[in-house]
């Protein structure tokens, strides 16, 4: 997208893609803002994914930031300290925040939509209900199941309010502004897709993403989620346990379950988003937030940062075994950071497919990429065309591709990892006409 609005002209509000065939490539999709300001740093200083990485991160070092605030508000400064920091070493919340995806940008506006909310709450400036409505509505922009942060937004109101909070007209308000923005962008994309076809399938109930309820009510749901993304991938075993341990710690107000009610708001996105969950794991980002805070908490009991030499001496016990945990949150993000990043290397098939492309195609040629939906290879291969599964490459698909405008297949041999997959491999090479062909990847003229 922020290719598209860089060389085709900024137009916000219409945002392209590769995979559009020899269409345009308008596309139903969230808001856009996040690939738009990256296109205007390419404007000022050049095309380079660095771009994009870099204002990823400056959104995550925002949102450790405000964390800190907001936690060291409700709770204490220990438990800001310990959350911030645990945020920020947790692997999947260092990978993802130097992504060049969205994901860094609705995080921030969360956060800081909660604390700016609660700060209008406390201090009622017009200013911080205003910065909040903004933030809030960015988040929905940019990630449509944000909306869970109405919960928690509620319960902040509820505790300032009590029952009144149906009856004040400048919540109505809030909701009106953070609501409509959203409603009208979301209509506006779906014309889009109405008159071109192409869409992220935002509102897809029973497929891909969302409305597969049925899959909730097995044990593989809430093993592939919690065990194996959350304790696993996300905090580590190490950051899981002292998180079971924070849920069980006693509040020290009723603003304190601010965080309790933000967690059992994402854990109701995760049973709707159910199926997008159980398969992305960057789908979770949004419990991170709140979970690191009960770490936090669990640590700043045993291990406060003010205090630390008293702790030992007083509970050495409890004090040496939440420090072996934080050091082993330590170890264990680093181990598993190493191993994702041993996965982003130039010499991967993707660069040496491009290479390829780029000196045995024309630019405006169209291509059809054997990808599983992954966008990146016609992104990396700078060129327009189609994404394609391996079961559907045959002769029927590739004669209706080759008649809109189709003039070459690329790919990855890994792909085709089946008996049925590797015979479609080597028909697929010796009824056209091979231009690149290794091991690990393969471009064929049509």
């Amino acid at each position: 997208m922020a290719r598209n609005f860089y060389e085709n002209g900024f137009r916000l509000l219409y945002p392209q893609i590769n995979w559009g065939g020899n269409s345009p490539g308008y596309v139903e999709s969230e808001f856009p803002i996040y690939s738009f300001v990256i296109a205007l740093l390419y404007d000022i200083f050049g095309m380079s994914d660095t771009w994009g990485r870099l204002l990823s991160v400056i959104f995550s070092l925002c949102t450790i930031c405000v964390l800190y605030l907001l936690v060291r508000k409700f709770i204490s400064e220990n438990a800001a300290v310990w959350s911030s920091f645990i945020y920020s070493i947790i692997p999947l919340s260092i990978f993802y925040s130097r992504a060049f995806m969205p994901e860094s940008a609705m995080l921030m506006c969360s956060v800081a939509g909660i604390w700016w909310f609660s700060e209008w709450l406390d201090k009622g400036k017009a200013w911080y209900f205003i910065l909040s409505c903004v933030a809030i509505a960015m988040a929905v922009l940019l990630k449509l199941p944000a909306l869970y942060l109405g919960l928690p937004l509620l319960y902040l109101a509820w505790v300032r309010y009590g029952k009144s909070v149906v009856s004040r007209w400048i919540l109505w308000l809030y909701a009106v502004l953070v609501i409509l923005p959203v409603v009208l962008w979301y209509d506006h994309a779906h014309r889009i897709y109405e008159q071109s076809g192409l869409t992220y399938n935002i509102w897809g109930f029973g497929t891909d993403k969302w409305g597969n309820f049925d899959i909730i009510f097995t044990l593989k749901f809430y093993n592939d989620v919690l065990f194996k993304s959350i304790a696993e991938r996300h905090l580590t075993w190490a950051g899981f346990i002292p998180f079971i341990g924070g849920l069980f710690i006693k509040r020290s107000g009723r603003r304190e379950l601010l965080f309790d009610y933000w967690l059992i708001a994402v854990v109701i996105y995760f049973l709707i988003v159910g199926r997008g969950n159980q398969v992305h794991e960057y789908y979770q980002l949004p419990f991170i937030l709140p979970a690191v805070v009960f770490i936090g908490k669990a640590f700043a009991r045993y291990l406060p940062v003010t205090a630390l030499r008293d702790s030992f001496a007083s509970r050495p016990l409890p004090t040496s075994v939440c420090l072996i945990f934080v050091v082993a949150v330590g170890i264990l993000s680093y181990l598993r950071y190493d191993n994702l990043m041993g996965s982003e290397t130039l010499d991967s098939p993707i660069f040496r497919l491009a290479a390829a492309v780029d000196t045995s195609t024309k630019k405006d040629d169209l291509i059809v990429t054997v990808s599983e939906g992954n966008p990146i290879y016609l992104y990396r291969c700078d060129r327009k065309g189609w994404n394609a599964d391996a079961d559907q490459v045959d002769s029927a698909f590739l004669a209706g591709k080759k008649q809109e405008g189709a003039k070459y297949v690329i790919g990855e041999t890994d792909l085709f990892n089946s008996p049925g997959r590797k015979k479609k491999l080597d028909w697929l090479i010796h009824q056209h006409t091979p231009i690149f062909v290794t091991r690990d990847e393969f471009i064929v003229a049509l």
